[in-house]
Formats: C-alpha cells, structure tokens, sequence
C-alpha cells in the first residue's frame, strides 16, 4: 500500500490548559510522532470557540523542536511534511467536559484517547463524582490512556522520550487476548526507551486451555504472571508485586473495576473496551 493510501491513527486528547492535561498532551504527541497519526487537541468550556486560550498551552511545533525532532526555523508545514503527523484544534461550546467530549468522539471516533484524570478519592468522590476521564472511558466505546494527576511520568517533557519500562496486562476470562496484545505492541513501546516488559496476569478466573501466540515486537519482551484472588484486588497486588508502571485493562462498559485501580494504584491505566 501506498503511503498516501495509508489510513492515520487518530489520537484524541482533550484539555482544559492545566499542567496535568500538559503531560496528557506530551504523551499523546510523541504517541502522534511514532505512529504518523493525526492528533487532534480538543477543549470543552463556555467560552465561544475564538476565546479559547490556546496560547496558554505549550506549542506543537515548539514542542517538537525542543525534542530535536524538528530544527529551530522549521515551517509551520513541517509538522506534516516532515514528520508525517496532522494536527487540528478543535473546541466544543458545552458547559459539562464529559457530555462534550462523548459527543465529539461519537462524531469523530478515535483510535486512542488520552487524557488526565483526577483519580477522585474518599469524600472528594461522593462530592463530585467520577472524573471526566472515568465517566468518558464509561460511556464510549475508545481505547482510552487515563494519566492521574500524580503518576509516573510516561514521557520526559523536556526531551520527548519514553519513560516506561513495566507493564501489567490483565488477561481477562472468555475473551481472545491476541486483538489487545497487537494494540499493546503498537501504542505502548513509543513510551518507552526502548525496552519495554509486559506482564500477563492470568488470575483464577481466566481460561488455562487458551492458548495464543505472543507477538514478536522489538523492544518488547513479555512475560506471564500468575495472581491469586479475582477482580481488581488480584490486579491491584499484581501491579505492586511487579512494580508496574501502567495497567491494561480490558474491560466491559460501566465496569467499576477502573475506578477502583486508579484510585488504589495511582498509576496510568490503559482501558481497552470489550464489544
């Protein structure tokens, strides 16, 4: 296939100009620049669309130069022409974050959403609720990278480059792990230096009998875990046990079971929706 014929990944990443939406966009940019995929930047506020501060948000191609990825007097066209990666700004005029971004993804579907979370806790949950993230990743049907607010850096901000190195994926029962092990290799080693271990957590309630072949990635080494218990208890020992820095979780609409880990774990929390 061509390149011109070759269909972009599309990355969403939704912000309200805060330093933990900074690293949501940091990590959804250097995601953009490894796959050659269209980002889109998007902010849901009352302001009309010409009012939007995006001046207060670092630059794409500022970004870009710092991470020596682009020279210093590189065109505004560069960022596609050299580096293969569209770019749009867009806004949605809505009062409420979560119901404007579910119904710009209900538009324009994406391949991942990333996005900062507040990973609400204790009273500030029963005050306020879910976080825009959690309710997102709840009501849509997208691939979504929820970063809380004080996890582990997955980018360097200052250099571009990844920063992980361990991964849980939980293997979940009566479901083929192999779609989500292929997402795995493509998404999750542009965050990473380039040596990336993924364990696989078979728990007591998944299938033994299945049987899979392990994609072959670069970079990528994969390793099974066995975990005791069920449900997010087993998930959340795991990931202390092997000091994971990111969770991929596949799971089905509405289940608790994010809620509860990034609440437990404070880690970034890669969802992957069953269908």
């Amino acid at each position: 296939m061509k390149e011109s014929q070759r269909i972009a990944p599309r990355i969403l990443v939704p912000t309200d100009f805060s330093t933990a939406s900074e690293r949501a966009f940091f990590c959804a940019l250097a995601l953009a620049v490894a796959r050659q995929a269209r980002l889109t930047m998007l902010h849901t506020g009352r302001e009309s669309l010409e009012a939007i501060p995006w001046d207060q948000f670092p630059g794409i191609r500022e970004t870009l130069t710092q991470w020596q990825r682009l020279p210093a007097d590189a065109p505004r066209t560069a960022v596609a022409e050299t580096l293969n990666v569209g770019v749009a700004k867009m806004g949605m005029r809505d009062s409420d974050p979560r119901r404007g971004i579910a119904e710009y993804l209900r538009r324009h579907p994406a391949d991942l959403l990333v996005m900062a979370t507040a990973g609400r806790r204790g009273l500030a949950r029963r005050l306020l609720g879910p976080s825009v993230a959690e309710t997102v990743c709840h009501v849509t049907r997208t691939h979504s990278l929820m970063l809380p607010k004080r996890g582990p850096e997955l980018i360097d901000p200052a250099t571009g480059r990844g920063c992980l190195k361990r991964v849980l994926y939980k293997v979940a029962p009566l479901r083929d792990p192999r779609a989500d092990l292929t997402f795995i290799g493509r998404w999750l080693p542009p965050l990473s230096d380039g040596d990336l271990q993924v364990a696989l957590l078979q728990t007591e309630d998944a299938d033994d009998s299945a049987t899979y072949a392990l994609p072959q990635i670069p970079g990528l080494q994969w390793e099974r875990e066995r975990g005791e218990g069920e449900g997010s208890a087993a998930i959340i020992a795991a990931a202390q046990a092997t000091g994971a820095e990111l969770v991929v979780l596949p799971t089905r609409l509405r289940s608790r079971n994010t809620e509860e880990i990034l609440r437990a774990l404070r880690l970034p929390l890669l969802v992957i929706p069953a269908f």
